[in-house]
């Protein structure tokens, strides 16, 4: 029987954490864990750099570093230790994003020791030059100056760079020449089943409240616009889903009052709540709305679409093609597009509502299910440990 590969990944496994990089790596791990020995790497800033401790979590085992007191530009030395002390034969890393100096080092301590790697640079679009042109000059100079020092040595030593979309290899190619290949992310089946009895005149959004990224200031314009301009809306109401900090909460509040929007009542904010909860609402909710400015990937629309809901999202997700491919949902490039789509959405005739539901749903079955995408995450770790 041949030898398990191992795969080491570095960064933190958590669930239920509220970001995708900790439920893209939650949920690969638990799709995977009898096909390869996973492991993996955390830094602990709140132990000395001489601190190593190994644990079990979900039963994937975890190496702790102490990251308390490093330099800049050092590796505590146990970690260094383990690179070195590992099989080259049987042993890839797994890499996720590249926006800091650990990435970096990690991958000049495993060139050394002959280990191959692989990259997630979960946000690609960063390598596009239309990216960031309206922030200040010295702001570029400087992004652009770290990129080609420390980002693109780690693109460029990747055995292969993993684009989770057909829209990252375009902006990838900009910085480095290493293989690409693209492999959509896995969402876990939430298994809600469709009961349009319960629809509800109700939008909802899920996810981290990045107000500006995520366009959720955009989204309440969007929503105004249409309850204020329309007698379908009726008594329609948008409840926005998950952790804020003050400055979050102080701004979209805000937003609510300059444009006359009854918190409470037209947008409903409920903060952190139980899983159960988060997907009642989205059960009963006639449509999902994600207006991202900038996006990765978007996770919790392919979430939403695992349950029979339609959605309406920005052009700026890259996933848009898919909505549109599958009939999903509405793709809009702003608040005025936003409102005509909730009217259209909301004026379906239940015949007509039931099958873009399905359309959803179909589109999540054949792009998205960890039955299409479990294949092809393995032909990518046997392929990076085969070259």
């Amino acid at each position: 029987m041949s030898e398990k590969l191992s795969v080491y990944i570095l960064g933190d496994l958590k669930e239920g954490a509220a970001d995708g990089l900790a439920e893209f790596n939650y949920q690969n791990v638990q799709l995977l864990k009898n096909d390869f020995n996973f492991q993996f790497i955390e830094l602990d800033a709140t132990q000395n750099k001489d601190f190593y401790q190994t644990e079990t979590r979900y039963t994937i085992s975890i190496h702790r570093f102490g990251g308390k007191n490093l330099r800049f530009l050092e590796l505590p030395k146990n970690l260094e230790k383990l690179i070195r002390g590992l099989p080259k034969h049987s042993t890839i890393f797994h890499l996720h994003h590249i926006f800091n100096t650990t990435n970096y080092l990690v991958s000049k301590a495993l060139n050394r020791s002959g280990i191959t790697y692989l990259i997630t640079p979960h946000d690609s679009f960063v390598y596009c030059p239309s990216y960031g042109r309206e922030k200040p000059l010295i702001k570029r100079l400087y992004r652009k100056t770290f990129n080609h020092i420390f980002d693109k040595y780690v693109l460029d030593h990747a055995k292969v760079v993993h684009a989770l979309t057909e829209q990252c290899p375009p902006c990838l190619k900009h910085i480095t020449n290493s293989p690409i290949e693209v492999v959509l992310n896995q969402v876990r089946d939430m298994q809600l089943k469709f009961d349009i009895q319960s629809i509800k005149n109700q939008v909802c959004f899920i996810g981290r409240f990045d107000v500006l990224r995520k366009g959720i200031d955009l989204a309440l314009y969007g929503f105004n616009l249409f309850i204020k301009s329309n007698k379908t809306a009726g008594d329609a109401s948008f409840v926005l889903v998950g952790p804020a900090d003050k400055q979050a909460s102080d701004k979209v509040h805000q937003i609510c009052k300059d444009l006359d929007l009854e918190v409470g009542k037209e947008v409903i904010f409920t903060g952190k709540i139980s899983e159960s909860d988060r997907n009642r609402i989205l059960t009963e909710s006639k449509v999902y709305m994600q207006l991202s400015r900038t996006e990765g990937f978007g996770l919790s629309i392919a979430q939403a679409l695992s349950c029979y809901k339609p959605v309406i999202i920005s052009k700026q997700i890259p996933i848009h093609d898919k909505i549109l491919d599958y009939k999903a949902g509405i793709v809009v490039n702003n608040p005025q597009q936003t409102s005509e789509a909730l009217y259209k959405i909301f004026a379906l005739s239940p015949s007509e509502y039931i099958e873009m539901a399905n359309n959803a749903r179909h589109c999540y079955e054949h792009e998205f299910h960890p039955t299409v995408i479990k294949p092809q995450l393995m032909k990518l770790y046997n392929g990076v440990a085969n070259k």
